[in-house]
């Protein structure tokens, strides 16, 4: 794992999520109530871009079939996928993020 910066605070609205390319890898940062996550920008179930899905507490939707993925863990919930995305590890100073991304 290799520690990355993704972004300033400031780019993420709260309730919304919104992709970054990383080392050729898209970083989907979503930021809630609940706190500052980081996921892979791509459906289990789908193969699709989960930036733009509706974004609650710890939950991402999918915008394209609504499957709804844990940003703590990547599980997914309902009968579409049984397929978790991967998440990733975030931590912020002052206004920069960062996160823990996998050495490909």
């Amino acid at each position: 794992m290799t520690r990355q910066r993704i972004a300033m605070l400031s780019d993420v609205p709260e309730g919304a999520g919104k992709a970054f390319d990383v080392a050729g890898r898209s970083v989907l940062l979503c930021r809630s109530a609940a706190g500052l996550f980081a996921a892979e920008n791509m459906c289990s179930h789908a193969l699709a871009h989960l930036e733009g899905g509706k974004v609650k507490g710890p939950y991402l939707f999918c915008p394209l079939h609504g499957v709804r993925f844990d940003l703590r863990t990547g599980a997914p919930s309902g009968n579409l996928t049984k397929k978790p995305i991967a998440t990733y590890p975030v931590t912020v100073e002052g206004d920069e993020i960062f996160a823990e991304l996998p050495d490909d």
